[in-house]
């Protein structure tokens, strides 16, 4: 670990998760054979040797919940990454020069983690090869079992990852305690994303604990960063329908990635485009 930049958290005898900088999670899930690294962050640490110091000697699994900057940033610390089928694209060709700078601009050089010549040096690369996941497919760790999941909303090819065993949910950003993007070009129309959210409703008391790629401590509920309790799935499936419905109306939202409306819910929220509901 970089002093500083982000903190590693034991939550289970097996898995951990890594605060980096304050912006986002990266979960490390410990098999008896293998190792899943699910995201890589900004890839501001050495992940490969965060995770062989946890795991050591087994094979290293990575997987993206969705190709983002800070969720793929340290792809090409690795030879072989796993991403759901439709980001691969996006994962394969790596993040534009453009959007570098709008990532340095909007969250490095506002981090009071890092300096700014450590995010000058940012230079985010693709990893050697990519490699699609598909609904239903399965990670097999040794004694842990991953289904894979296509969850379009967030990009249209977020994926979350299930441990039906122990009833984790991973989610990506599915869902957050804040207002989820999903009024960017990247992103599905909201009927999808609410569909996605319903299935995963549907899933029911198998999920025990839902594990999302970021978190704030000031919410709600107090929820520890990587935690989120499984009836906020009713809260998001309940306010994506009310909208769809014409029920709620989001009032104006702008930021740098476009404009949209944006509705908060009892607990998270979502942003949207009027121009893309069904």
């Amino acid at each position: 670990m970089v002093k500083g930049i982000a903190h590693l958290y034991q939550i289970r005898k097996n898995l951990w998760v890594i605060n980096e900088i304050d912006r986002t999670l990266i979960y490390v899930y410990c098999g008896e054979r293998k190792v899943l690294l699910l995201d890589t962050g900004f890839g501001l640490l050495d992940l490969h040797g965060v995770v062989s110091h946890l795991c050591p000697g087994k094979d290293i699994i990575v997987v993206n919940t969705h190709a983002h900057g800070d969720h793929m940033g340290g792809n090409g610390q690795f030879e072989s990454v796993f991403v759901g089928s439709k980001d691969m694209e996006l994962a394969e060709t790596g993040m534009s020069s453009t959007e570098v700078k709008q990532f340095r601009e909007h969250f490095l050089l506002e981090s009071p983690y890092l300096n700014p010549s450590m995010a000058d040096a940012w230079n985010p690369k693709p990893a050697l090869r990519t490699t699609p996941l598909y609904d239903g497919d399965v990670i097999e760790l040794g004694g842990i079992s991953l289904t894979v999941i296509e969850t379009p909303g967030h990009t249209k090819g977020s994926i979350c990852l299930f441990d039906e065993e122990n009833g984790y949910l991973f989610s990506g950003d599915m869902m957050l305690t804040w207002c989820v993007w999903g009024h960017l070009m990247e992103s599905a129309v909201l009927s999808d994303y609410g569909a996605s959210i319903h299935r995963l409703r549907e899933l029911g008391g198998g999920i025990k604990e839902i594990f999302p790629s970021h978190g704030k401590i000031d919410n709600p509920y107090g929820w520890p960063i990587w935690h989120l309790d499984p009836h906020i799935l009713a809260v998001y499936d309940d306010g994506i329908q009310s909208i769809l419905k014409g029920k709620l109306k989001g009032e104006p939202y702008s930021c740098f990635l476009g404009d949209g409306k944006q509705v908060s819910f009892d607990i998270g929220g979502i942003t949207y485009r009027e121009d893309y509901l069904f």
